[in-house]
């Protein structure tokens, strides 16, 4: 069994404070999951070991440090591991363990004979040993593809290659259909697009219904927009989610297809695995992560397959891993406080992204210079791209030159006018409602009065003696003031 990395997690130090964690779908995917899916999922080595690495640093902590105990996880026992005063409440110490909890490796707190603690999973503390110790017999760290020792394969650099341009030009072809670019790509495979239109990233605009969309004439959408401004690994777990809840939707074992996702994402570059061996209930899955340029295979009938960088580093908390750059190419942006940006960069996708909210005036061969102005970035904004998201790109991709400046890395009135931008766009509201107009000031104040218990009163004008209510309750509204109306002309 090939053994996996069990270095601790990097981060990115250019990553925004605001932006989302890269693992955000996935999360909100597994948060929805009950007990029996965990499960399923724990019967892989490889899942506990990458479900470890997500957690925070004290819960990997806490489970390492009582992994290899008999005895369940006491509060008295994480009172001390954490120096915590022993009359801190328990809702405290349950809230820091929260995150185990809610992966299911623990279970609910109990108390039994005076004592608090939380059981256990044992599949996952059996996983993760196993994975810890090189045993266990799910081959969930992938099987070495059996080959002969004189066949030249593939070198790290050209998976690297391989995996950028299968998926950038995925991205690419998103661009090109919101914004007229022609860009030297080829059109994705069916597959591909039929995933980009059920989640929500394109769309047919001829099609009414949604249902059957011409794949020939899909159109990048608002969500689609904002979702080339995320950061690649956040991009790459958002379509395996869509993968995935796509596979779910057609009645397939989703745990096996996520198992094997955690699978990849243990694997070394430039190591060849066994398709059928590695992964064999999930053959056709893997087949289809290949038109997404998560692995490599000589042919498309190969049983050897080659993870690229997209699927190694899903799982090593490295986001600048996915970009096959240097660190230092990825961040490209300076952003001057009169509002110039310079782009040094020759990447047509990274152009064609700043081309989303900046006046691009200067192009040379490696540079490119450009200006934020309210007519883009309010363009930019009718996509669907909102001011923080635009903040959190010009934050990840900033210089390091950047850096040499006194912290904030964008400067405050840069940031502040963004966010004006933004809430230009939503200084009106439009609400749909019924008027209604008095004559009687007693008839005017029991209407008012009865809306409000009803919580059917949007505005009133006690001057001009005019209502405004909610439309669903018109009828109701209509039928009091008749009967009220009636009552005062009789004298009650």
């Amino acid at each position: 069994m090939v053994q996996p990395s069990f270095s601790h997690p990097r981060s990115d130090p250019s990553s925004s404070s605001t932006s989302n964690s890269p693992t955000a779908a996935l999360d909100a995917f597994l948060d929805n999951q009950h007990q029996s899916y965990f499960e399923e999922l724990y019967k892989s080595e490889a899942v506990c070991l990458c479900i470890l690495r997500s957690l925070p640093p004290v819960c990997r902590h806490l489970i390492l440090h009582h992994l290899w105990s008999h005895m369940p996880l006491r509060t008295t026992e994480v009172k001390s591991f954490l120096q915590l005063d022993v009359h801190t409440q328990l809702e405290v110490v349950d809230e820091i363990v929260r995150p185990a909890l809610n992966r299911k490796i623990i279970h609910p707190m109990i108390h039994k004979k005076n004592k608090f603690y939380w059981p256990w999973n044992d599949a996952f503390k059996k996983g993760l040993r196993n994975a810890l110790t090189g045993l266990g017999t799910s081959n969930s760290f992938g099987v070495p593809f059996d080959r002969p020792d004189d066949v030249e394969l593939p070198s790290q650099e050209d998976l690297v290659a391989y995996g950028e341009e299968a998926f950038e030009g995925i991205l690419k072809y998103m661009v090109s259909s919101g914004l007229g670019i022609g860009f030297s790509v080829a059109r994705p495979q069916a597959e591909v697009l039929e995933l980009l239109h059920i989640s929500g990233l394109m769309i047919d605009p001829t099609d009414t219904t949604g249902e059957n969309p011409n794949l020939n004439k899909m159109t990048i959408t608002s969500k689609g927009f904002q979702f080339l401004l995320e950061d690649r690994q956040t991009q790459l777990w958002e379509i395996l989610m869509y993968y995935l809840t796509a596979k779910e939707a057609n009645s397939e074992r989703s745990a096996e297809v996520l198992s094997m996702f955690f699978s990849l994402g243990c694997m070394q570059l430039g190591q060849d695995y066994s398709a059928s061996k590695s992964f064999p209930h999930a053959l056709s899955a893997l087949n289809d992560l290949a038109q997404y340029g998560f692995i490599y295979r000589p042919s498309p009938d190969s049983d050897q397959f080659f993870p690229t960088h997209l699927a190694t580093a899903l799982c090593s908390g490295d986001a600048a891993a996915t970009k096959g750059q240097e660190a230092d190419e990825k961040r490209f942006l300076i952003l001057e406080t009169n509002y110039k940006i310079y782009a040094y960069t020759s990447n047509e996708l990274e152009i064609a992204i700043l081309n989303l909210f900046v006046d691009i005036r200067i192009r040379y061969p490696n540079l490119v210079v450009g200006k934020l102005d309210r007519k883009n970035v309010k363009s930019a904004m009718e996509k669907g791209i909102s001011a923080n998201q635009i903040i959190s790109y010009l934050s990840s991709h900033a210089h390091p030159q950047m850096y040499n400046s006194p912290p904030p890395l964008l400067h405050p009135t840069i940031v502040d006018q963004l966010h004006l931008w933004d809430r230009e766009r939503n200084r009106l509201k439009t609400e749909d409602t019924v008027m209604l107009e008095f004559f009687s000031k007693e008839l005017f104040e029991d209407t008012e009065n009865e809306a409000k218990a009803n919580a059917a009163l949007q505005l009133s004008v006690s001057t001009q003696k005019f209502l405004f209510i909610e439309p669903q309750t018109k009828a109701a509204i209509t039928d009091f003031v008749k009967e009220r109306q009636n009552q005062l002309r009789s004298g009650f």
